[in-house]
C-alpha cells in the first residue's frame, strides 16, 4: 500500500516559494518514502520545477480534490482562505499553519503562530522565515543537522545586477544601477542586468545611461534560463526579491542591498557566507516606513557600493585579502549559522554596532527558544546578561515591563475580562514582539481558561529570568 503524501500549501510569490525549498528538503529527509506534494501558483512553479527538490506541484484549482484525501502531514504556509479551508477538510495526524474552523482561523504549531504574530510587529524578530518553516518539525529548536551549502564564485568576473523588486521602495533607481555598472566596468568586472518582463523598461533606461546594451538580459530569459545564467556569475548584487532567493538557493554568492520595508534577518539570503548591506540605522528592518522619506534607501550611493562589490569580489577570489572597509552610513554583514543551526547576521564593518537592537533581537529569539524548549534556558540567561552589560538601563526597563505584564495578565485572568483589541500595540516597543505573540496566542485559544493559564505560565517562567539572568 502506497504511503500517504506530505502536503505543503504555498500560494504566495516566487521568493516565498523558493524559501520553502529548505522545508521540502527537510520533509524528504524525515519522510523518505512518502510522496511530496506542493500547492503553488503555476506562474512560479512551472519555471522552478527543474530546480526544486523532488516534489509534485499542483495549482490551487486542485485544492478541492486534494482536500478529500489523507496525508502523513500537511503544512500551510499561505494566508489564502482556500488553503485554510483545504487544511480543515483534509485528514492528517499533523497539521501546521492556518486551518479554517467554524469561527475563523486556528493556527497550529508554536512557530507557525509565532510567525503569524509578526504581521506589523516584527521589529525585534531575529528568526529567518526559512528557519521558521522547519522548527515545528523538531522536538527541540536545533537545525544543525539540516546542513547549508556555502556559495562559490564561478571565476568569470561576471557580476549580476538584479534591477527590480516587488516595490520601488525596495530597489535602487536606474541612475544608481547605471553608475554602479560603469564603476564595475572600470574595475574590469562584467555587469549583467537581470530582471523579468516587469523590469524591461528599467533595463532599457540603464542601457541608455551606460551604453551597455549587451549586458541587458531583462525580460529576455525564462526563469530557468536566468537560473542557468546565475551559475556563471561570481557575485549577484540584488535587492530583497525572488531572484535573490533563487541565487542564494543555487549557491551563487550574493550581496543583498537591503533597503526599504524589508528585514534581512527574516528574508535576506539564508545560506552561510552571503553578504548583506544595509543602512546603519536602528529603524532598518521595518515592513512599513513611518518616516517622511526612505532614509535607509538614500544611504546607498553608487561609489561606496561599487567599492564594496569589488572588494567582495577580491575576497571571493582570495579569501586572505584584507577586511572590507566600511562605507559611511552603511553597515556590511555576513550571514552565518549559530550552534543551533539558526540563521545569523554578523556585522563585519570596521565601525562597531552602537544600536541596542541586535542584542534585543537576540534576547527575544532566546526567549522564544526557551518557551519552546526549556533546555535553552542557559542561552537566554547568557543573552540577557550580555544585554545587561552593554545596556543596563534597557535591561532594567525590560525586566520591569515583563513584571507589569505578569500583573496585568493575572488581573485579566482573575476577572475573566477580554483584552482590548489594541492591547499588544499599546505596549512599549521593547516588549511588543512578545505581547503581539501573547495576544495572538490568546485569540488562537479563544481566550479560554486554559489559554489564559498557559499565557500566565509563560510570563511567570520568563519574568524571573529577565529580572535576574545570573
Amino acid at each position: 500500500m502506497a504511503a500517504d503524501p506530505i502536503l505543503v500549501l504555498q500560494l504566495h510569490r516566487m521568493g516565498d516559494l523558493i524559501l520553502t525549498f529548505p522545508l521540502l528538503m527537510r520533509l524528504r529527509q524525515l519522510w523518505p518514502h512518502n510522496p511530496l506534494w506542493v500547492v503553488a501558483e503555476p506562474i512560479f512553479f512551472e519555471q522552478l520545477m527543474p530546480l526544486a527538490p523532488d516534489a509534485v506541484f499542483f495549482p490551487s484549482s486542485h485544492c478541492k480534490a486534494l482536500a478529500q484525501r489523507s496525508y502523513a502531514a500537511a503544512i500551510n504556509l499561505s494566508s489564502s482562505p482556500v488553503a485554510a479551508q483545504t487544511m480543515a477538510a483534509l485528514d492528517s495526524p499533523l497539521k501546521l499553519g492556518p486551518v479554517a474552523n467554524g469561527t475563523g482561523l486556528h493556527i497550529q504549531g508554536f512557530w507557525q503562530l509565532y510567525r503569524a504574530a509578526l504581521t506589523q510587529n516584527n521589529h525585534a524578530n531575529a528568526f529567518h522565515w526559512a528557519d521558521l518553516h522547519l522548527l515545528d518539525l523538531l522536538p527541540n529548536p536545533n537545525l544543525a543537522s539540516v546542513g547549508h551549502a556555502r556559495p562559490a564564485a564561478a571565476g568569470t568576473r561576471r557580476v549580476g545586477l538584479v534591477l527590480g523588486a516587488s516595490e520601488a521602495a525596495k530597489r535602487p533607481d536606474a541612475g544608481f544601477w547605471a553608475r554602479l555598472a560603469l564603476r564595475l566596468v572600470a574595475a574590469d568586472l562584467t555587469p549583467v542586468f537581470l530582471g523579468g518582463k516587469g523590469e524591461q523598461q528599467l533595463g532599457q533606461e540603464v542601457v541608455q545611461r551606460t551604453g551597455l546594451a549587451q549586458a541587458n538580459m531583462c525580460g529576455k530569459l525564462a526563469l530557468r534560463e536566468v537560473a542557468a545564467l546565475m551559475g556563471t556569475l561570481d557575485l549577484c548584487v540584488t535587492p530583497d526579491t525572488g531572484p535573490m532567493h533563487l541565487a542564494d538557493f543555487l549557491g551563487v554568492p550574493v550581496l543583498n542591498l537591503s533597503m526599504g520595508p524589508v528585514h534581512a534577518r527574516e528574508t535576506g539570503p539564508s545560506a552561510p557566507g552571503q553578504w548583506v548591506l544595509r543602512a546603519a540605522m536602528s529603524c532598518v528592518g521595518c515592513w512599513q516606513c513611518n518616516r517622511g522619506r526612505l532614509f535607509c534607501k538614500q544611504a546607498f550611493l553608487p561609489a561606496p557600493v561599487a567599492r564594496i562589490v569589488t572588494e567582495i569580489h577580491q575576497n571571493l577570489a582570495n579569501p586572505g585579502t584584507p577586511a572590507i572597509a566600511a562605507a559611511r552610513g552603511l553597515a556590511l554583514y555576513r550571514t552565518g549559522r549559530d550552534a543551533l543551526g539558526l540563521h545569523t547576521l554578523n556585522r563585519v564593518s570596521a565601525t562597531p554596532e552602537v544600536s541596542c537592537r541586535p542584542l534585543l533581537e537576540d534576547v527575544w529569539q532566546a526567549a522564544f527558544l526557551y518557551l519552546y524548549d526549556a533546555a535553552q534556558e542557559p542561552l537566554l540567561r547568557q543573552r540577557l546578561a550580555r544585554l545587561r552589560t552593554a545596556h543596563p538601563r534597557l535591561a532594567q526597563s525590560l525586566a520591569e515591563r515583563m513584571a507589569r505584564l505578569c500583573a496585568l495578565c493575572s488581573d485579566h485572568l482573575k476577572q475573566r475580562s477580554p483584552l482590548p483589541e489594541d492591547f499588544w500595540r499599546r505596549q512599549p516597543g521593547i516588549v511588543r514582539l512578545f505581547t503581539g505573540h501573547l495576544h495572538m496566542f490568546l485569540q488562537n485559544a479563544g481566550f479560554s481558561d486554559q489559554g489564559w493559564r498557559m499565557a500566565v505560565q509563560r510570563l511567570a517562567a520568563l519574568a524571573p529570568l529577565f529580572a535576574n539572568p545570573a
